[in-house]
């Protein structure tokens, strides 16, 4: 049982908090099959494109790789966008230690639009840096458990195996997997990845498991986690301070100054209450993870804006405070993004944004997106990855071709994805994606009925 506010905040926040500042950690290709609407493998690749033609800008260089700060997924309603982001969170989750892992066995989400897809493992793969090392992992997992599993580095120029995995017998081990006796105590579970038990507290053999778990876990970060968890995040940074120096009051204040959308400056304030809103929806969240909470008791932070008050000239006269409730929509999305936003540019990982334009103006949406192209903002190298309907972010100036990915869902509910880049195009400085995409000229746009209706 949870029983008091700070142990849920604690355990709720960690995945924020347990960072290593000393880790560099980029995504290098992510793939996915049988997930969702994804009946056959997608591919996303932030590798940057080397033709001459494309701007240099939104690029960054590691190692002998140059890769891209952000990627853009666009597509009608109901192709598969969202899905995406939910594999993402799906293969985090697996890692994550309150995951009920035989109920998510259970109830896979594997391709349910044919009679063979549910026969076949959900399967996982990402490639990334960590530490200057390049790695590749991969799971699959179907209903009797976790089906395969393999990890992989270059430790100089050559890929080189730390494991192999079938069922539950590890099937090969590499020259680097060290400890090779530790096996004989150490076996792998069913339902869990042989690399999360390698990297549990109780072994301590291994390091580069545990490293590589905490990339996983703590730098593959969703956005989707309820509006008023990063409400309250940003409160206790503003009201109480933190170590973390992740953004104080007046980043938040200039941030939404420069959002131009009328506030003059904020403020936390403390109350006791018998339960915030905080802790309903956390509850809630904790809940569908299979955890058991119970309400508290707790001290509950209010954001307040502040607006001028003026008097019948126009003269600013006083301050009026808004609960942060009355503000308008967007305003509440743009204050909960900023701690993941900030977090990310300051710590580095992959931020993932589900419809990004959601009550935001593109103008908006674009000097959030600029943030995380422009090194000088984004000095960590940060990721941002995201689904998005406006069409207007599909700009040249904004995006290279190679950012830019469509999901399109055929008559059989099978999406696929593939890059702006790939598509064979006779491009000229004054091509225009953004015409040429809603003719159709690139696909993966809904293509409309008559809607006729007997009113």
């Amino acid at each position: 049982m949870i029983k008091c506010r700070e142990n849920i905040a604690n355990d709720a926040k960690k995945c924020y908090y347990l960072i290593n500042e000393g880790v560099n950690f980029m995504l290098i290709e992510y793939r996915v099959k049988n997930f969702m609407s994804y009946k056959n493998e997608i591919i996303l690749s932030m590798v940057a494109d080397k033709n001459r033609e494309l701007s240099d800008a939104n690029l960054f260089q590691y190692e002998n790789m140059t890769l891209l700060r952000s990627a853009a997924i666009f597509g009608a309603n109901a192709s598969g966008k969202s899905n995406l982001i939910q594999s993402f969170v799906f293969f985090n989750n697996i890692f994550s230690s309150y995951a009920d892992t035989h109920k998510m066995i259970a109830n896979l989400p594997y391709f349910k639009l044919d009679t063979e897809s549910h026969n076949k493992p959900v399967s996982f793969e990402i490639s990334f840096f960590l530490n200057g090392k390049r790695h590749r992992y991969g799971i699959e997992i179907d209903s009797k458990g976790i089906y395969s599993e393999w990890l992989y580095f270059v430790p100089k120029r050559q890929e080189a195996c730390y494991f192999e995995r079938k069922r539950n017998e590890i099937v090969r081990t590499g020259t680097y997997f060290e400890d090779k006796k530790a096996l004989d105590y150490i076996k792998p579970d069913a339902t869990r990845p042989f690399l999360f038990t390698l990297a549990q507290d109780s072994i301590k053999e291994f390091t580069w498991a545990k490293e590589i778990v905490n990339y996983l876990k703590f730098y593959i970060r969703p956005s989707n986690l309820p509006e008023m968890f990063f409400k309250s995040m940003i409160e206790e940074e503003i009201l109480k301070g933190s170590e973390s120096e992740i953004l104080s009051k007046e980043e938040v204040l200039s941030f939404l100054k420069d959002a131009d959308i009328g506030i003059v400056g904020i403020s936390v304030i403390e109350k006791k209450t018998d339960e915030d809103e905080f802790l309903r929806q956390f509850i809630e969240f904790m809940k569908q993870k299979g955890e058991s909470v119970e309400p508290v008791e707790s001290n509950e932070l209010e954001t307040y804006m502040h607006h001028f008050k003026y008097d019948e000239r126009y003269n600013v006269v006083d301050e009026e405070r808004f609960p942060l409730d009355m503000e308008s929509r967007g305003t509440v999305k743009l204050y909960a993004l900023l701690f993941p936003i900030l977090f990310v540019l300051k710590r580095g990982g992959i931020l993932l944004v589900d419809e990004i334009e959601s009550s935001l103006h593109p103008l908006l949406c674009e000097r959030i997106i600029r943030l995380f192209n422009n090194s000088k903002t984004n000095p960590r190298n940060a990721q941002l990855i995201f689904t998005t309907h406006n069409t207007l972010l599909m700009n040249p100036k904004l995006l290279r071709r190679d950012q830019i990915y469509f999901i399109e869902k055929n008559k059989y509910g099978e999406s696929g994805m593939y890059s702006l880049y790939d598509i064979d195009l006779d491009i000229r400085s004054n091509f225009n994606y953004l015409n040429n995409y809603l003719a159709g000229r690139f696909g993966a746009i809904p293509y409309l009925g008559e809607f006729n209706l007997s009113i």
